[in-house]
């Protein structure tokens, strides 16, 4: 107390954990790590990490008093928790956890059975078991445990299903493994055959132009797509899953493409909407959301930023250049400057030029240029794929043509 009082104070957590310690274990801890005159400064972790003790809360235990009386358990307060809350604790870990283990062996339904915690808190489930994560049935196997805070926790696992052989009652016997009819490589070479014919396809086949809108809303669902979409109110999550049911709408029951205009229209516009973002965080689209505002006149969908809380936002500068042409005085001070402007857009809209969606011009060049391809006399630029990287080694002249020609 005494070297707080000169201004030499740990911090919250520390002074909880001094606090919490008994006068003799204070005493102790402090004259290993008191300070000298050399060294007035005190190690304030150091104090804490020496009285640091686990904590067991009584609001984690399934047992009772009997069991705590029994095994010797005395609980004591924090001091420092809200006073809504239990916060009963103690530090003797081994009495805690043997009550625990005991209330487990008395209260074990039928077919459970007690489980040790791996090194990653989870089960240790018997060999062969798996575990269930939804409802369990009847059938299903129950199996107790205590996890890294000494709380019981209850999971459940289905034992395997035993397979014979027809005829026979005795022992199970399992069926041996079978080579499967294609291989693994096979596999991947049909995958290969596959992706090269759909290529030929798209550059060749003639396909309507509804269908090929159908195909791009299924391109964006593929598992190669990511999407970090801004239309979900918990943030980033659920994208590619929202995507995924936009394309699962132009299917019908028979599991083929078949939709009416509307359908694909509606999917179209919720894929856009579930892709571009003009946010600025991961979901940011970039310079295309902003042209795509632009071409389809979205500034008269901007609300109206002449609020204080846009406006607080602004420099002195900015709010005075929006006094221009609105009959708004500036004021000697930013605040009432600011409040003048709410006044005045209180009955007309204001749009801050920065706002609109017309991308700047140089931004959308460069843009333009980055992702221009542009081919010389058949050589690669810096940074291109080379043709023994796996790049599609077709002429583009004959794809382009094929483009042309499907078209047609």
């Amino acid at each position: 107390l005494d070297q707080m009082a000169k201004g030499d104070m740990p911090d919250e957590r520390q002074l909880r954990t001094i606090a919490a310690a008994s006068l003799d274990e204070q005493k102790e801890v402090w004259k290993a790590h008191k300070p000298s005159k050399a060294d007035p400064q005190v190690s304030w972790w150091s104090i804490a990490q020496g009285l640091t003790k686990t904590r067991m809360f009584a609001r984690d235990a399934s047992f009772g008093d009997d069991l705590a009386a029994a095994y010797g358990i005395f609980w004591a307060e924090d001091l420092f928790a809200p006073a809504d809350e239990d916060s009963r604790y103690t530090t003797d870990v081994e009495a805690y956890l043997g009550a625990q283990q005991e209330w487990m062996t008395n209260n074990l339904p039928k077919k459970g059975v007690i489980a040790e915690a791996n090194t990653w808190g989870e089960p240790e489930l018997p060999k062969k078991t798996e575990r269930v994560y939804g409802k369990p049935k009847k059938s299903d196997h129950t199996a107790l445990y205590l996890d890294r805070n000494g709380k019981v926790q209850e999971v459940h696992f289905r034992m395997p299903e035993a397979k014979r052989i027809k005829g026979k009652d005795e022992d199970p016997v399992v069926a041996p493994a079978t080579r499967p009819d294609v291989t693994r490589k096979g596999v991947e070479m049909i995958g290969d055959f596959r992706t090269d014919a759909l290529h030929d396809a798209l550059a060749r086949a003639p396909i309507e132009d509804d269908m090929l809108t159908a195909l791009l809303i299924l391109a964006f669902a593929g598992e190669n797509v990511k999407v970090e979409s801004a239309n979900n109110g918990n943030g980033y999550a659920y994208g590619n899953q929202r995507i995924g049911g936009h394309a699962a709408s132009l299917f019908d029951v028979e599991g083929k493409l078949s939709f009416d205009k509307d359908t694909l229209r509606f999917a179209a516009r919720s894929m856009l909407v579930d892709v571009l973002s003009c946010q600025e965080n991961r979901t940011r689209s970039g310079i295309v959301a902003r042209a795509a505002g632009d071409v389809i006149g979205a500034d008269i969908y901007l609300p109206n930023m002449g609020t204080d809380e846009f406006l607080s936002c602004l420099s002195r500068t900015a709010l005075e250049a929006t006094c221009d042409g609105i009959s708004v005085t500036p004021q000697p001070r930013v605040k009432d400057t600011r409040a003048a402007l709410v006044a005045a857009f209180a009955e007309r809209d204001f749009v801050h030029p920065s706002a609109h969606f017309a991308p700047d011009r140089d931004a959308l060049g460069t843009w333009l240029t980055s992702n221009t391809v542009v081919e010389e006399d058949g050589e690669l630029n810096e940074g291109d794929a080379h043709p023994e990287d796996g790049a599609d080694d077709r002429d583009p002249d004959v794809t382009t043509e094929s483009f042309r020609e499907a078209a047609e």
